[in-house]
């Protein structure tokens, strides 16, 4: 059976309730059937388990250092593969510097899902106008990538309203379709992953709709099955770690 661990450092550790009780469930509807997905924290208090948001570098900043303790502990214990929770990415390379066991990123996996089905794409996220704040870098060779686009709610207000927030992504998904050519969209938030409108959504604006969340089960499974993970030469052990 693979094991896979779903990191929410702030989570208790098979004591979940709410939010993070449905997103499990969730995770392991898409898993296959000899697939066993966790919400993985280090949290031993329920009472203190919780669902953080990441809206910004610094938190993502923050978040990585708790990554990196819940993801040592699920490979100790035996999980045969990590998903990152945020759909930024934060801390990939740390991650994989601390790791054998293969580390997915879901926003990247995503991503790169588009670009092997589509020759653009768009990626939907939270926020409102301005700066647009998205962690794609040219090492991901994405250059389908076309347009950005915020649909106006912060990430709690995705949880909140998720009508609201599928009306949003219903109106910027058309704009990426129409006006920027994009014969893909995702989401670049997995707040928006867990609202699980993806196949509604691909419907209503006529392009496949990449689940972040999905794509990052999947791909945790397939990396697994096939024996691959991260190239240590690319990150090596940290020298302070090594005995």
């Amino acid at each position: 059976m693979k094991k896979i661990a779903f990191l929410m450092a702030s989570a208790a550790t098979g004591e979940l309730s709410g939010e993070l009780e449905r997103r499990e469930k969730i995770l392991r509807t898409i898993a296959d059937p000899d697939t066993r997905i966790d919400i993985f924290g280090l949290e031993e208090d329920p009472e203190r388990s919780h669902l953080g948001t990441i809206q910004s570098f610094y938190e993502a900043s923050l978040s990585t250092v708790e990554d990196l303790e819940c993801a040592i502990e699920a490979e100790t214990a035996g999980y045969d593969a990590v998903i990152i929770p945020c759909g930024g990415d934060p801390g990939v390379a740390p991650l994989r510097e601390v790791l054998r066991v293969p580390v997915v990123p879901p926003g990247s996996t995503a991503k790169h899902l588009c670009s092997l089905i589509a020759p653009r794409f768009s990626v939907l996220t939270t926020g409102g106008g301005g700066v647009v704040r998205i962690m794609i870098h040219e090492r991901d060779g994405l250059l389908k990538h076309v347009s950005t686009h915020p649909v106006g709610l912060s990430v709690p207000e995705v949880r909140e309203k998720p009508e609201e927030a599928y009306d949003a992504l219903v109106r910027e998904g058309l704009v990426a379709v129409e006006e920027y050519g994009a014969g893909a969209v995702t989401f670049g938030c997995m707040s928006m992953g867990f609202l699980m409108v993806d196949e509604r959504l691909s419907e209503a604006i006529g392009v496949p709709v990449v689940n972040p969340v999905k794509a990052a089960v999947k791909t945790a499974e397939l990396l697994v099955e096939l024996g691959l993970t991260h190239s240590k030469l690319v990150y090596p052990v940290p020298p302070s770690l090594r005995k």
